[in-house]
């Protein structure tokens, strides 16, 4: 998979209840936390849109943006993983969350370089998937569409339908040993502990966890 000719949606939504205030905006290294997201992405993917309830504070903001095409009462990734699919120009689209301010681009050349011809190439620690740092094909659409209708929220819950390439998170020993491209800020610690990390003067252990 060639991120040159890929989509790269960043899920904007949520309500930053954890935080107290909006923390896509948060100050971290003399720029918005969600532009260290964008700096990634952009000139890697061919394209980069941002799904947002919000549009009018992205308005700032040099990339493509897009709400909830299919609208549920109860905030959902696997809603905005619809809407960049829907609105991608390219099959294959990269999905990542817009507060994982350290994600790696090497993280991310390797994800693509893992996938061939599935319909999901997405990352697994043990039990669990990160679906926020994953890539989805068109195919997928008519299967989260039906999730949708029914209900049903999990984003793995239509991995049986399609094909799904996982990718072991030990075999980013090298490229990301401390699993940081995993770090998302979601509370004030959290928040505390990116500033640091970016101050460069703390580490993260495998995980993303202190």
């Amino acid at each position: 998979m060639n991120p040159a000719k890929m989509s790269a949606v960043i899920l904007a939504g949520g309500k930053s209840s954890r935080m107290g205030r909006d923390k896509l905006f948060l100050p971290l290294g003399g720029k918005p936390l969600i532009s260290h997201v964008l700096d990634t992405l952009q000139g890697l993917f061919a394209e980069c849109i941002l799904v947002t309830d919000r549009p009018q504070s992205f308005s700032g903001f040099a990339v493509r943006v897009t709400e909830d095409l299919i609208r549920r009462p109860e905030k959902n990734s696997l809603a905005g993983i619809h809407a960049g699919l829907s609105m991608a120009c390219h099959d294959y689209v990269l999905a990542v969350a817009g507060d994982m301010p350290f994600i790696s681009r090497d993280v991310l050349l390797y994800l693509c370089s893992r996938g061939s011809d599935e319909d999901v190439v997405i990352f697994r620690d043990g039990p669990h998937f990160q679906p926020l740092c994953a890539i989805y094909h068109k195919n997928c659409l008519p299967h989260i569409e039906d999730m949708l209708n029914k209900g049903h929220y999990k984003v793995a819950d239509f991995f049986p339908s399609v094909r799904v390439r996982e990718v072991d998170v030990s075999s980013l020993q090298s490229l990301d040993p401390g699993r940081i491209s995993f770090f998302n800020v979601n509370a004030p610690e959290d928040y505390e502990k990116a500033r640091a990390l970016i101050a460069g003067n703390d580490n993260l252990d495998e995980g993303g966890k202190r």
